[in-house]
């Protein structure tokens, strides 16, 4: 016999057999049902057989079943499983960052200094994107391989000053600052000294974060001092060399330092020069973030709105600006009257509407059984808030919203597992809007007087603002 007389394509006998049981599958079914029921009639049965063996004939090219695979069953090998798996990994994996154009990294006397080695020019460019993305961690690992290959390479300079820079990133500051040491002593005259002023003072800055504030809450004398130190070096990278674009690391950091220590009128024009004079600056937006969210959390809510409304309006697509929205929203509920509660039921007890909760404090928690950071909230406001205060006259209401598989068993089953004895509001999601929350955990204060007079992290709730408005 042939091969093709071995093909799996169905032939007239097999077309037969088909046809022969689809008839006798509808028959069957035909007598089952007229068994129950009144069914079709015998003309409406031999109807329904002819249509069904006509559809059946005239779609048999379009049925047919082909194998190519001559019969033969195997596994992978370890070769092509492998190269299916890199296959998958390739399609999933992001597209690397593009260099930016107006990089000093990537000039073109500096790509022509590695002649034909076309292999580290790509790597070098690679390490050169994600450093200008703010991702040092990973273009660490590719600059330090660059760097043991750059003896005697004319590109060892640049090299140099970016790992250098990468290590301060990450933390490993002593070695960042040994080899700017070493890089500034090899190259006094590079024209890449911008940044390595700039890796200087994130070095200090990074040195000062680890002293430990004061038991206060406030700057000890050391960190202030070294954050001044740090602040000089970013001046005078910006003094420098005014165009570099290394600068937004510089702005960015300037500005948190500032807000930092409290001088919000100098963190906001540094942030503001930054975004004015970078506005392309991936950092542009985050200095301005930050320096907002440190107004938003001194309760200095007239510059923090203001700085929001900046951000939204110069980067209105960048991804910090649905945050910055959702602030602003959140801003202006300060000072007004509580919005209502919208409770399709409650677990524990049913405090009411707010209305009929007025002449007491009421702490809302914005939270739900799915969010990690809320699962790490939860013991503190129960604990430090809720049973310290409940007798003192303060509410507390959990507001979750059922998604993502949570329902209000699971939130049930969730307060008794882990002791929680506050009650728990379930949301529609309109609670959650009026009240400007678009993440959580997410916390609101209303006063005795019905008005909210505060709106942040439950992080941020504390003795002093409880007791403030007890």
């Amino acid at each position: 016999m042939s091969d093709s007389s071995t093909s799996s394509a169905l032939g007239p006998t097999g077309i037969a057999f088909g046809l022969g049981m689809a008839m006798v599958g509808l028959i069957f079914g035909y007598m089952i049902g007229t068994s129950r029921s009144s069914g079709p009639s015998d003309a409406d049965l031999s109807a329904q057989i002819d249509k069904a063996v006509e559809a059946r004939m005239s779609g048999q090219d379009k049925a047919r079943v082909v194998n190519n695979s001559g019969g033969e069953l195997r596994k992978l090998s370890d070769a092509e499983k492998k190269e299916l798996l890199n296959k998958k990994k390739a399609r999933s994996e992001p597209a690397a960052p593009a260099a930016p154009l107006d990089s000093p990294f990537l000039s073109g006397d500096i790509k022509g200094s590695f002649g034909d080695n076309s292999a580290a020019l790509e790597q070098y460019s690679q390490a050169v994107a994600l450093m200008a993305q703010g991702n040092a961690r990973k273009a660490r690992p590719t600059l330090t391989a660059l760097h043991s290959q750059s003896d005697g390479k004319a590109w060892r300079e640049q090299v140099g000053v970016l790992l250098a820079d990468a290590r301060v990133s990450v933390g490993e500051v002593a070695e960042g600052r040994t080899m700017l040491t070493e890089w500034r002593d090899a190259y006094p005259m590079s024209k890449h000294m911008a940044l390595a002023t700039i890796a200087e003072g994130k070095a200090v800055m990074k040195d000062a974060k680890r002293i430990a504030d004061s038991p206060d809450g406030g700057l000890p004398p050391a960190k202030k001092s070294s954050y001044n130190d740090a602040i000089t070096l970013f001046d005078k990278a910006i003094t420098g060399w005014p165009e570099d674009p290394s600068l937004e690391q510089a702005y960015l950091n300037k500005a948190a330092l500032l807000g930092e220590m409290g001088q919000m009128d100098e963190a906001e024009a540094a942030a503001s020069e930054l975004a004015g004079k970078f506005p392309g600056a991936k950092q542009a937006p985050r200095a301005l973030f930050n320096v907002a969210r440190a107004a938003f959390d001194d309760e200095d809510y007239p510059r923090a709105e203001r700085i929001y409304t900046k951000l939204v309006e110069a980067f209105p697509k960048d991804r910090l600006s649905k945050s910055a929205r959702s602030n602003l929203s959140s801003l202006k509920l300060l000072g007004k009257p509580a919005p209502e509660l919208d409770i399709t039921e409650w677990v524990g007890d049913d405090l009411g509407t707010m209305a009929s909760m007025k002449g007491k404090p009421t702490l809302l928690l914005f939270w739900a059984t799915w969010c990690p950071h809320c699962r790490k909230a939860m013991p503190g406001i129960e604990e430090n808030v809720w049973q310290k205060y409940r007798d003192q006259g303060l509410n507390v209401v959990a507001v979750t919203k059922n998604s993502r598989g949570q329902t209000t068993d699971k939130v049930r089953d969730y307060m008794t597992e882990n002791g929680y004895t506050m009650p728990v509001a379930i949301d529609p999601g309109t609670t959650s809007r009026n009240y400007g929350v678009s993440g959580i955990p997410a916390a609101a204060l209303v006063d005795k007087d019905g008005n909210v007079v505060f709106r942040n992290h439950p992080s941020q709730v504390n003795d002093a603002l409880i007791q403030k408005h007890l």
